[in-house]
Formats: C-alpha cells, structure tokens, sequence
C-alpha cells in the first residue's frame, strides 16, 4: 500500500539547518518564503562559418537557497535568527549575547558551512527535514531538497514594514571538493513509515 501524493504542495513546509559536524535546529517558526535556486547548466552555441553550431558547454554554477525569516534573538539554540551563523567564528552562549567582532590580522577564516533541508510532507510525525521521526506513517507522502557545503553569504535586515524581517541567502557548490560527489539533492517517498523500505532517511553532515 502506498500513500496519494496531494495536487500540490501548499502553505507549509519543514526547514531543517545544521552546522557541519553540529546540531540540527529548525526554522519553519520564523520562515515565511523559501526559493531554491538550483545550478545552472549554463553553456552557448559558436556558429561555424559554414552556419553549422556547435554548444559549449561551461561548468555547472553555484545553486543558492534564500530564506525570508522573521528572527527573534541571537541564541544559536533557539531557532530564533541566523545572527551568529552569518557572522562566523566564536558563537556566544552567554547572555548577553553578541556576534563575534574578533579577528585576528592577516589570519584567514573560512566561512562555516552548513546543511539545509526543506521538507514537504502529509506525515503528522514529522518534525524535522534532517532527521526522520523513527517510526513515520505507513502511507504518508513526502518530497524533500537538501544542500550540503552552503555558505551563509547574505544577511539582509530590514524594518521597513514595521516588522524586523531577514532575507538570508545559502550559496553552495553544483559538487563537493572532490568532483564525485552532488552537493544537493531531491527526494520524495509515498510511505514514510520508517519499518518499509521507501521511506526518506536522515541526512547528515559531518
């Protein structure tokens, strides 16, 4: 027995992000827009002097996720705000609590790198994009897209509407470092019950 997708996917979703080698937290709370930029295959056609073409074709690009939230506070814990995972280094766990403004000269420091999930599902047991409920229910649906390697690469605040809003945009690479391997995926299932064998599994990063 399998599980009927809906027409469409509408109004809610789960948003999973977790820090390489951290722990997941999740943000659907404060997340009111999600668009997905996936790699362009980008490439040109040169026409020959006889009229004939031939494409081009040019590396994969970079795919970025952007998120509009509506964040809270700077507690890296609490789902509330991507303060300190855009600002980088030294995460503050002790109120009152301040992004990193420490940085020492001429040393390099590397962007954190972080996994985001985004789960669509009819499954009630659901709580995460990252990490499967252990049990799932027996025909129930899902369709998932996940991005490893993402750089927090834009932090945009703004109070125009009365409202403090951020629009955050994720950029990750079309591989990993090592070329053999995709740093995003799709996935949909129509069983999530965790005891078959087509439900979705929990992703990880480490």
């Amino acid at each position: 027995m399998a599980g009927t997708f809906p027409d469409s996917w509408t109004e809610t979703a789960l948003v999973s992000i977790m820090k390489k080698g951290g722990t997941k937290y999740e943000f659907a709370a404060i997340t009111e827009t999600i668009d997905i930029s996936e790699p362009d295959y980008p490439g040109e056609s040169l026409m020959m002097v006889g009229g004939a073409r031939l494409f081009k074709q040019s590396p994969q690009e970079d795919g970025e996720i952007t998120l509009e939230l509506y964040p809270l506070e700077l507690d890296t814990t609490a789902g509330q705000g991507l303060f300190q995972e855009f600002t980088g280094g030294t995460w503050d766990v002790a109120q009152p609590l301040i992004t990193d403004t420490s940085w020492a000269e001429g040393i390099q420091r590397p962007r954190d790198r972080f996994l985001v999930a985004i789960m669509w599902t009819d499954d009630t047991t659901q709580d995460s994009a990252i990490d499967i409920d252990a049990t799932g229910t027996a025909n129930t649906v899902a369709t998932r897209f996940y991005a490893k390697e993402c750089r927090l690469i834009s932090h945009k605040a703004d109070f125009t509407d009365g409202i403090l809003k951020v629009t955050a945009t994720f950029k990750f690479p079309a591989l990993d470092s090592a070329g053999t391997t995709k740093s995003h995926a799709w996935e949909s299932s129509n069983d999530m019950l965790v005891s078959g064998s087509a439900d979705l599994v929990d992703l990880t990063y480490a």
